[in-house]
């Protein structure tokens, strides 16, 4: 835990604001572009997602919430008809359901933790700027600034050039650059940005548990060690949400903890190991379940985010690593400073060691790369005069750039009228009707249409998500040719009926009326404007 301090200062406030603003700026974007589409907002803000479909990991998100409502807070996968059990218990999306439940609407309940993981995530910088750099105020807000907003200066280059557009190297370059960028977690992945926020209190509160007279709370003796116990509890806790939020976060926060005993010479693994224990619960949970539940199994052996290149690394990592270097200096025994460098060794050990969604490890590097860049900018000995403004104009190049490429990048996007984010109203009085009237039974849509089909109705899909669907690329062309009138009415008969579904439903994107190609499987088509819903006949 920090010390306590001076309340927050003007600047830091300001960077509060910047940070609210920078994750509710989709929101906003996306309500007022819905208003004037006459269209419903479907609850995704996210700019990446699965096979390129924008939005469709917090439909994932959101479809998780609405079974977890009524199924005790345990979710299964909507995105098949493959047989998935009710076991994937997540503190968010139960949360989320227990409030859809009570009457909000589900994109409201889920975005209600949008401010809270706001406020998480500046506190964490505030709390981690604060115990490295305590009463200098221009380090600290620059420390903040680099912990939030932090972009990889080649990888914003590279976007606003169009450099590398040939090959997958610009790709790849901005995957970097959007997992070292905190403040773009806000935006869709707020159970990420949670998670990243929770790294640093577990670390602030080791440090007290570790170090007990660095303040004055009373301490407790267990075997030979006094230490602070609140704080072991607070490591604990922080750990294990941050891990059961973020694995990813999870398996750094391990390999730190460790590190630190190593270092201590297990002297002090006593309170290491609780809070070690509470980041691998989570990690045994989702273990279990990629190797016991068919539908997690699937999910985990899809590589959708692998490896960047050593070239990627080289050209992201390498003007950050030059700046952060100098500011590298002894820990002396110091438990805060061990974990700072351990954090970035973590991250990258994590990166190598962990085959599923590799760069998501590299989340949250930002903040032990923002301390040592600061430190080794300090160490130049610049006049003061020239520090602060090439200080300033630095922060500026490695933060602005790639904000506004994201930024423009959003509202391209947002102005597209991209599936994933709006339902034209037919749409969504299809699917409402579904979700209201419709005899039970799973559903084939086109996709991406498919993919909001679970969050808005509970009902299963054959096909959805790109690691959650079975064989997704075939199962989708499939049923991209069935819904546009691209099989014979014959082919078109055996494939629906092959498929499992009871009822199909026919977005407005997809004109074309089954209605004849189906013929006899038909029980009944109810029209809403121009999308379709067709219910089988019993068989």
């Amino acid at each position: 835990m920090p010390e306590r301090g001076p309340r927050a200062s003007r600047a830091e406030i300001v960077l509060l604001v910047a940070l609210a603003a920078w994750g509710l700026f989709p929101i906003v974007l996306l309500l007022a572009h819905a208003a004037q589409l006459h269209a419903q907002f479907t609850g995704a803000d996210g700019l990446i997602g699965a096979d390129g479909v924008l939005g469709v990991d917090q439909l994932q998100y959101l479809a998780w919430a609405r079974d977890a409502a009524v199924h005790g807070g345990l979710a299964s996968d909507l995105f098949t008809f493959a047989p998935s059990g009710h076991v994937y218990l997540e503190p968010l999306f139960a949360i989320t359901g227990w409030l859809y439940r009570l009457g909000l609407s589900l994109p409201l309940a889920y975005l209600l933790w949008k401010p809270v993981a706001i406020v998480a995530m500046f506190l964490a910088a505030l709390a981690w700027a604060r115990r490295m750099f305590g009463d200098r105020l221009p380090a600290r807000a620059a420390a903040i600034i680099l912990c939030l907003f932090l972009y990889t200066p080649l990888t914003a280059l590279f976007s606003w050039a169009q450099l590398g557009s040939s090959g997958p190297f610009r790709f790849q370059l901005y995957l970097l650059g959007n997992e070292l960028l905190a403040a773009d977690k806000l935006w869709g992945y707020v159970p990420s940005a949670i998670g990243l926020a929770l790294v640093p209190a577990a670390l602030l509160a080791v440090e007290r548990a570790l170090d007990p007279d660095r303040g004055a709370a009373p301490t407790r003796r267990w075997g030979r060690q006094r230490m602070e116990l609140p704080a072991v509890m607070l490591a604990a806790a922080a750990s294990l949400v941050a891990s059961w939020l973020h694995p990813w976060q999870g398996i750094t926060l391990i390999l730190i903890f460790g590190g630190l005993a190593l270092l201590g010479r297990l002297r002090n693994w006593r309170p290491l190991a609780i809070p070690a224990i509470g980041a691998a619960l989570p990690l045994v949970y989702y273990y279990l379940l990629s190797h016991h539940d068919p539908a997690w199994e699937l999910a985990s052996h899809y590589e959708v985010i692998p490896r960047v290149s050593a070239l990627v690394l080289l050209a992201g990592f390498g003007p950050l690593a030059l700046i952060a270097a100098i500011g590298v200096r002894r820990p002396n025994g110091v438990v805060i400073e061990q974990a700072l460098l351990l954090w970035v060794v973590a991250c990258f050990v994590t990166y190598f060691i962990n085959d599923s969604f590799a760069p998501h490890a590299l989340q949250g590097l930002s903040f032990p790369f923002a301390i040592l860049a600061i430190r080794g900018w300090q160490r130049l000995h610049l006049p003061t005069v020239l520090s602060v403004l090439l200080g300033t104009i630095a922060i500026g190049l490695v933060t602005i750039p790639g904000l506004a490429y994201d930024a423009r990048k959003f509202v391209r996007t947002a102005d597209s009228s991209v599936l994933q984010f709006y339902l034209p109203s037919p749409d969504a009085d299809a699917l409402h009707w579904v979700d209201l009237h419709a005899p039970a039974g799973g559903v084939l849509a086109p996709t991406p249409f498919a993919a909001i089909v679970p969050s808005q109705t509970g009902r299963h899909v054959w096909v959805g998500h790109g690691y959650w669907s079975r064989d997704y690329e075939v199962q989708a062309k499939q049923a991209d040719r069935l819904f546009g009138g691209r099989m014979a009415p014959g082919e078109a008969r055996a494939f629906v009926a092959s498929s499992g579904a009871r009822i199909l439903v026919e977005d407005c994107k997809h004109p074309k009326n089954l209605t004849r190609a189906l013929g006899p499987l038909l029980g009944s088509v109810h029209r809403f404007g121009c999308a379709r819903v067709y219910v089988l006949a019993p068989t």
